[in-house]
């Protein structure tokens, strides 16, 4: 994908947004814009275009991890100059950890939303296992708390289940004796 300077600018600045990246002393600016990529690449934040045709430059994804990179790392409250530091001479998957683009999915500040309730029980309260023998266990979904009985009688009519998974060869007899 290739952008001229103002749809990097775009593209970088909505980013910005999509992953709540904010100055923490509010001196810096948070979103980007043409005026901003320029200064960046005078200092050599931002990496000279990809290609020129004609007049018209085109930047790629590079150039979006490292102005996304920038906006991180002043957001942690590093100065230009540290980032400039930081970040000179990274490889685009050292941009890629500091950015951290993936990101953008997740919601920005999750404590402070009330989680969405589901009605849907835990796996653990749905399903009970009953252990015939070594290796062979019953699963099921039983519409009440099994008790001492219960699992005797499940154990007890089990046996002739554990016959015929022996007969067919699914399970052997030695792994199922006590």
């Amino acid at each position: 994908m290739q952008w001229t300077i103002a749809e990097l600018a775009s593209e970088a600045a909505a980013a910005v947004e999509r992953l709540g990246i904010e100055a923490p002393n509010g001196k810096v600016g948070e979103v980007p814009d043409v005026r901003m990529l320029r200064y960046y690449g005078s200092l050599g934040l931002l990496d000279r275009p990809a290609e020129v045709r004609g007049r018209t430059a085109y930047y790629e994804r590079r150039h979006l991890l490292q102005v996304i990179a920038v906006k991180r790392l002043q957001a942690e409250g590093e100065t230009l100059a540290q980032a400039q530091r930081r970040l000179i001479g990274c490889t685009d998957s050292e941009l890629e950890g500091i950015a951290r683009l993936d990101e953008a999915g997740q919601r920005k500040r999750f404590w402070a939303e009330r989680p969405v309730q589901r009605s849907v029980a835990p796996l653990a309260e749905m399903s009970v296992g009953v252990p015939l023998a070594p290796g062979c266990t019953v699963l099921f979904t039983p519409d009440r708390t099994l008790d001492a009985d219960d699992l005797a009688a499940i154990q007890h009519a089990g046996r002739e289940l554990l016959r015929t998974l022996e007969s067919r060869g699914l399970v052997t007899a030695e792994r199922n004796t006590p």
